[in-house]
């Protein structure tokens, strides 16, 4: 990381660091001041982890942001801005970026899974990442119950996002039918009726229920993005061999993200301490999303995760610089909300505010 961060010129700007809108708890207010070198309720050790981390965090958002340059206007990872970066510069992000684990993949830690969580996405990578773990499945890993988690993303008009998932999925609206379509085309499964679980009969209006709907900018919310839906994987017996999700966003008015879609399985799988869980996704998106899984499934419950990903070889995501260190910038940032989520767990709110 420190070899990444010198690629650039070291300066941060640390007006405008954080991802849209995102709020941190008051008693990181010392640290990010840096005026007091200790946290009550932490070891020195844990301070210091934490105070680099968030350095590191707004050098980082100043140089690897390709998709909010401008600190405000959202744009999905396709949407993302170029760079003018020599062939030299880019050869070194690649070779750096790997030893971060965004590139080279490696095989699950184990061979038997009590439950498999396949993630969502745009484009061909709901397909892939289904493909994956079917693969992954017949070289003899135990998937065990399997989910895939989605969400009522809209599918994407700039670059389109249609014409490749018309090929697996078509008529699909929305990253939910992505991966129903991915499902049937690589697990051959059928799904029951979807359904409401927050017991509304449509997302015309928006949910009643909505756990988000007190949060700022709520109002101007998508109705679709405010609720939950899930269709039943029916196996060749008609017994439910497990479930395609759609989860409602925490972070209105945007898109669920990641986070949302993992609260959601937990709601629903109810997990337990020891349960062995595979995630399977794309390898560049291993890094943020392992820690995205251990904040969302490993502290409040102590599910044993193991997330893999497939390489650069299945042409699912561009391994340019820019989207390499973009996704660089995702990781630090899901390793942050991890360390501090940490940090409340093992001190006591209590003690750190």
């Amino acid at each position: 990381m420190t070899e990444l961060l010198d690629i650039f010129d070291g300066h941060a700007d640390r007006s405008d660091w954080l991802h849209l809108d995102e709020d941190l708890p008051e008693w990181l207010d010392s640290l990010l001041r840096q005026t007091d070198p200790a946290v009550k309720g932490l070891s020195a050790g844990q301070t210091d982890v934490l105070r680099r981390t968030l350095a590191i965090e707004q050098t980082a958002a100043t140089h690897f942001n390709f998709r909010t340059r401008d600190g405000s206007s959202y744009r999905e990872r396709s949407q993302a801005v170029h760079a003018d970066f020599s062939p030299e510069t880019r050869a070194l992000v690649l070779r750096l970026t790997d030893a971060l684990g965004l590139v080279s993949p490696h095989p699950p830690r184990s061979r038997d899974y009590g439950k498999t969580l396949v993630l969502g996405g745009g484009y061909r990578s709901p397909l892939l990442r289904a493909r994956y773990a079917a693969q992954l499945q017949a070289s003899g890993v135990a998937l065990g119950e399997v989910s895939f988690l989605g969400s009522p993303r809209l599918l994407i008009h700039e670059p389109p996002e249609r014409p490749a998932a018309e090929r697996y999925a078509p008529g699909a609206t929305d990253e939910f039918d992505l991966m129903i379509g991915a499902v049937r085309a690589e697990f051959g499964l059928d799904t029951a009726e979807v359904t409401f679980l927050c017991g509304c009969p449509s997302a015309e209006n928006a949910c009643p229920n909505w756990s988000a709907r007190n949060l700022p900018r709520a109002e101007q919310t998508p109705p679709a993005f405010t609720h939950e839906r899930r269709a039943a994987l029916v196996g060749a017996d008609g017994q439910p061999i497990g479930s395609v999700l759609s989860a409602s966003t925490g972070r209105p008015p945007l898109r669920p993200d990641t986070a949302d879609t993992l609260r959601l399985w937990a709601r629903c799988a109810r997990p337990r301490l020891g349960d062995r869980v595979l995630v399977v996704t794309t390898q560049v998106f291993v890094p943020f999303q392992a820690f995205d899984g251990l904040r969302q499934l490993y502290l409040p419950f102590g599910v044993d995760l193991d997330t893999v990903g497939y390489g650069a070889e299945w042409n699912d995501r561009p391994q340019t610089a820019e989207y390499l260190l973009q996704e660089t910038l995702s990781a630090i940032r899901s390793a942050r909300r991890l360390l501090v989520d940490a940090a409340e767990t093992l001190a006591g709110e209590r003690s750190l505010a």
